[in-house]
């Protein structure tokens, strides 16, 4: 049964990230945002900074992902940078910075570098590093510039290599800056847009306040249920499971099925005669849609069958 299969390997993937983070790696537990913002501020939180817990950061929060779970990467690559800008100062020539002082100078950094990464935004990664230790002694606002040119270079660096990757050397890949995308001849309803956002910033303010309130209920019962670290493992199996399930199934409800999938998409492509039909991948003439990408459109829509 295909959402068997597909619920199952989700789970198990889920099983792999939460053994490596329960019994080896228990540091890389949670975004690492939090514990980011402790330890730039002097608390020594066990275990941020170890190989153990980069090993497990890393695979766990791509098992993760690949399992279906609604997390993201952008807490966690802030945490993987901080660990790499602490692992640089262990290279050779580097002993006159392993002080507390400067160890804190480099986490900050690679934690910079991360979130410019994950959003494709350098000024912004820097304004983070800025936000998370401006208060601290180690801050000196000669570091805004240095840490700049460090998240300019890790975007760039992954610019490049997703390019050479794709084959296209002469064009980034939406890994690189994103400053969006408006056509020459769009006709842009700046008042239109100014409402739209502020009204979205109160209901989004709004429903932001109502889940951290329903969040901090929920972790206050699951701490009287989780108490066990092979409880820990099964609630994230189990967490994976329901929501591949999710995925699977929502799809199908709710639409009618590939013909609906593709039916967004060709508007957006240029002379679409490539199209997936009823599970199919059907040719005219002019193929537009290679085959990986219509399976890639039509993931969502396994019952009607595959492309």
């Amino acid at each position: 049964m295909p959402w068997l299969i597909y619920a199952l390997g989700a789970t198990v993937l889920g099983l792999i990230s939460a053994v490596m983070t329960t019994y080896w790696g228990p540091g890389a537990a949670g975004s690492g945002v939090a514990e980011l913002v402790g330890y730039l501020n002097g608390v020594n939180y066990p275990d941020f900074i170890s190989l153990p817990t980069f090993v497990t950061k890393v695979v766990g929060v791509t098992l993760a992902v690949a399992g279906k779970l609604c997390v993201g990467k952008e807490g966690p690559l802030a945490h993987i940078g901080g660990i790499i800008g602490a692992f640089t100062l262990y290279l050779p020539g580097m002993d006159h910075f392993r002080n507390d002082d400067q160890k804190r100078i480099y986490v900050a950094a690679g934690a910079s570098a991360g979130v410019a990464v994950a959003f494709g935004a350098p000024i912004g990664g820097a304004l983070f590093c800025y936000e998370l230790s401006k208060p601290n002694t180690f801050w000196k606002f000669m570091m805004i510039w240095k840490v700049f040119l460090t998240t300019s270079v890790a975007t760039f660096t992954l610019a490049s290599w997703s390019g050479i990757m794709a084959g296209q050397y002469d064009n980034w890949s939406g890994a690189s800056v994103k400053f969006g995308r408006i056509s020459g001849d769009q006709a842009v309803d700046v008042p239109g847009l100014m409402l739209a956002a502020i009204v979205l910033g109160l209901i989004g303010g709004a429903l932001g306040a109502g889940f951290i309130c329903i969040n901090f209920r929920v972790n206050g019962r699951r701490k009287n249920i989780c108490k066990s670290k092979a409880s820990k493992v099964i609630e994230a199996m189990a967490f994976c499971f329901v929501t591949a399930s999710v995925f699977f199934w929502m799809p199908a409800l709710f639409q009618g099925g590939a013909e609906a999938c593709l039916s967004r998409a060709i508007p957006q492509l240029h002379n679409a005669d490539t199209y997936c039909k009823s599970g199919h991948l059907q040719k005219d003439p002019v193929p537009v849609l290679s085959k990986e990408l219509c399976n890639d459109l039509c993931l969502n829509f396994p019952p009607v069958g595959s492309c």
